[in-house]
């Protein structure tokens, strides 16, 4: 595993949230940092956020697909009303290569057999995601830039940042100095 992925932290709540955090200050185009920046860095995020147990060895076209459709998750889930076009085609795609779970509740899978098989893993996660009670309770950081995505589970739905230790922190930071400079 190599050394960009230390320090990380999933805090989306689920799969589809993680993939949209792997962008950092999304908001911030000075410190924007795309965390899937090559083949390697997504077969080992896959690994991380425990979509597989092993390293696939990913292509350059796959990693593309990949990022086409995070970015398209990432408006449908912060867009007022979400277009939902770019997201449909992923979803056709991904039931094609899909098999029904040989159980109840019905359940569409994808196995990991090849690199190939990854977006289509993720559009239905993220499917399952869009379908669910949790929908509700999505949200994206108050910080400014930092445009993560996250599943406030509170139980009254307070939560305003990716992370108290980072975007909190930075927030409360800036209220104690801009507390001090209102006094002076």
């Amino acid at each position: 595993m190599s050394d960009h992925w230390d320090g990380y932290r999933s805090i989306g709540g689920s799969v589809p949230l993680d993939l949209v955090n792997t962008v950092s200050w999304r908001r911030d185009p000075a410190r924007r940092d795309d965390r899937l920046s090559d083949p390697v860095r997504l077969s080992e995020w896959v690994v991380l956020v425990g979509a597989d147990d092993k390293r696939l060895e990913i292509s350059e076209d796959v990693l593309e697909t990949v990022k086409a459709f995070r970015e398209t998750l990432y408006r449908v889930l912060v867009s007022d009303p979400p277009d939902l076009t770019p997201l449909r085609k992923a979803l056709v795609a991904a039931y094609r290569h899909a098999d029904l779970a040989p159980s109840l509740p019905l359940r569409w899978t994808v196995p990991l057999k090849s690199d190939a098989a990854l977006p289509h893993l993720l559009a239905l996660a993220a499917e399952d995601l869009l379908r669910s009670e949790d929908l509700a309770r999505v949200r994206e950081c108050e910080g400014p830039g930092c445009g993560w995505i996250f599943t406030d589970h509170t139980r009254n739905r307070s939560r305003r940042w990716c992370s108290s230790a980072d975007c909190g922190n930075r927030a409360r930071a800036k209220r104690h100095y801009d507390s001090k400079n209102d006094r002076v």
